[in-house]
């Protein structure tokens, strides 16, 4: 036995079933479920891109980080 993923959703989902069904092939359906992004990370990220805050990466600002 062969086992082969296809990851599609839509009419070609259906078409896909349909032509396993038609063809006496059994398959197992699987719906894979995608994490959402954190909604205070995201409101972060996206106020940092924002600022106007931006720094260059100097000597003096790579001592302040690092030390």
């Amino acid at each position: 036995m062969e086992t082969i993923i296809i990851e599609t959703e839509g009419q070609n989902l259906e078409k896909i079933k349909a032509f396993l069904k038609e063809m006496n092939i059994s398959f197992k359906s699987k719906i894979k479920k995608e994490k959402p992004y954190n909604p205070e990370f995201v409101k972060m990220v996206l106020e940092a891109s924002k600022s106007n805050e931006r720094r260059v990466l100097d000597d003096n600002y790579k001592k302040e980080l690092f030390g």
